[in-house]
């Protein structure tokens, strides 16, 4: 774990855009655990700087890939798992303010793929391996392995196999 946060604290200033940004939520992620709130905030106002508005008290995983990490907006509320994949201008939040007293915010699932410009908004879960359009407006709950797209988002298929699972 400590090898892990090293690397994380030396792509800070070496690497890509995307690969220090990537660093910058996962040390965040380690003082929101550690109960460092003040540090975790000083670490989410530096992805502010960056372009990125990621509250320290989402519950985001070390393995997120921000592959175009510019003006991407996650709440407080927020959790996201696994191997999730979030484009450029992707919102993640609660649809009204005082969401957070009530905890209507997205959950989104292992492998979940949101392309850019998305809105995702509420208490919505996003399933396993979902797919969501660019510019989809997402109010409603997507099954595991479904593409959803349109605004409203509506379901296009459900069951489809990932590129990577062929």
């Amino acid at each position: 774990m400590l090898k892990n946060n090293i690397y994380d604290f030396v792509r800070l200033f070496i690497g890509s855009p995307s690969a220090r940004c990537r660093a910058l939520v996962r040390l965040m992620n380690v003082c929101r655990v550690a109960n460092y709130m003040r540090v975790a905030k000083f670490f989410s106002n530096r992805l502010k700087a960056k372009g990125l508005h990621i509250s320290h008290k989402s519950k985001i995983d070390r393995t997120l890939s921000l592959p175009h990490p510019i003006a991407i907006v996650i709440g407080e509320g927020v959790v996201v798992k696994k191997n999730v994949s979030i484009y450029q201008n992707v919102t993640l939040g609660g649809a009204r303010l005082g969401d957070a007293k009530d905890g209507n915010y997205p959950t989104v699932n292992e492998g979940a793929v949101i392309f850019a410009g998305a809105v995702v908004v509420g208490n919505v879960t996003l399933g396993k391996n979902c797919i969501i359009g660019a510019n989809s407006v997402v109010l409603i709950d997507v099954p595991d392995n479904a593409v959803c797209a349109g605004v409203p988002a509506k379901i296009i298929s459900e069951n489809t196999k990932r590129l990577s699972d062929i």
